[in-house]
């Protein structure tokens, strides 16, 4: 694994994420991304990113809860992502906007602690942060059909 680029465009991963949950957020991305783009193990990039950073133990267990729940109920969510992105297969969807959606709908739909409204508002952040200038609208438009679509509160 390049220490300094997990998002393999150049990009430093240097900075230390929040060490909250929207940190944890952003570790469990950069893992999840590492694990689809290198093949090797989303678990060890995850161990990696948080010695390295120095992230406290609630957010080490909050970005592997993420990473967990994911592989966990890929087939289910990628089902989900399927459905609601009426003009778009999910082949043609960016990784890193597949990876975001994957991520915010196993919050939605299988962490009980999070809200929905919470688990979107953080996914479009992470869109904002990680992918294209559109992106966002993307990941909020897909969330919010998804919530819509397994009648969740948002």
């Amino acid at each position: 694994m390049e220490e300094d680029d997990f998002f393999g465009d150049g990009s430093s991963a240097d900075e230390a994420p929040p060490n909250n949950r929207s940190g944890a957020r952003q570790v469990a991305l950069q893992a999840l991304y590492w694990e689809a783009s290198q093949s090797g193990k989303a678990e060890d990039a995850l161990g990696e990113l948080c010695s390295r950073f120095k992230l406290s133990s609630g957010v080490r267990a909050f970005a592997g809860t993420l990473v967990d729940c994911v592989h966990a109920h890929g087939d289910d969510i990628d089902h989900l992502i399927a459905e609601t992105s009426t003009r778009w297969s999910p082949e043609r969807i960016a990784r890193i906007d597949r990876l975001i959606l994957r991520m915010g709908l196993a919050e939605m739909l299988h962490l009980e602690d999070v809200p929905a409204r919470v688990a979107i508002d953080e996914a479009v952040d992470l869109a904002r942060a990680f992918s294209t200038d559109k992106s966002y609208a993307f990941v909020n438009g897909i969330l919010d059909s998804a919530a819509k679509h397994r009648a969740l509160r948002i």
